[in-house]
């Protein structure tokens, strides 16, 4: 655990709304390994998620789209490392990559990995949060349900603070 203080205490400090990543340079080989683990964490994340609350299955296959993110927890919280994550709409099948930067890591802020199933409702909303990310303002949308899920379970999220934009390495 000391190796892992000692190793993000040199990591910058910035305000969240800075944490949007600048565009690097992936190999296309790394690009499509960070895609696949992506899609496995997705695939992983919705069988628990259909396990634990069978119903959010037909919710998410009748709603406009859909996003899953995985949030490191501590790593998150000291290093500021944003979690990764896509969203898919359901019509078209087209996915966008994304990344979050979590807003409300202050005091009694979760630690815990843990992952966020977003269900967009209005098919608007989820094309504007496909193409531009979204505010912090954003978890109060009442077209977007959210699931999170950790090692207790799942439930609706109603406190979730972050901010989600592209991410430039992946699309």
């Amino acid at each position: 655990m000391a190796a892992l203080l000692t190793g993000c205490a040199s990591a910058p400090k910035t305000k969240p709304a800075d944490l949007a990543p600048p565009a690097g340079k992936l190999s296309e080989k790394a690009r499509q390994e960070q895609r696949q683990a992506i899609l496995k964490v997705r695939i992983q994340t919705l069988n628990q998620l259909y396990k634990l609350k069978p119903l959010t299955r037909s919710e998410i296959e009748q709603a406009a789209g859909y996003g899953v993110f995985e949030i490191n927890g501590l790593n998150a919280v000291l290093a500021e490392t944003p979690g990764r994550g896509m969203v898919l709409e359901r019509k078209s099948g087209k996915i966008v990559y994304m990344r979050l930067a979590r807003t409300d890591v202050g005091p009694g802020a979760s630690v815990s990995p843990y992952w966020q199933v977003l269900v967009f409702s209005d098919p608007r909303r989820l094309s504007q949060f496909m193409v531009t990310g979204s505010p912090v303002e954003a978890s109060r949308d009442p077209s977007i349900k959210v699931y999170k899920l950790n090692e207790k379970g799942v439930s609706t999220q109603a406190d979730w603070e972050a901010r989600y934009f592209r991410d430039p390495d992946l699309n």
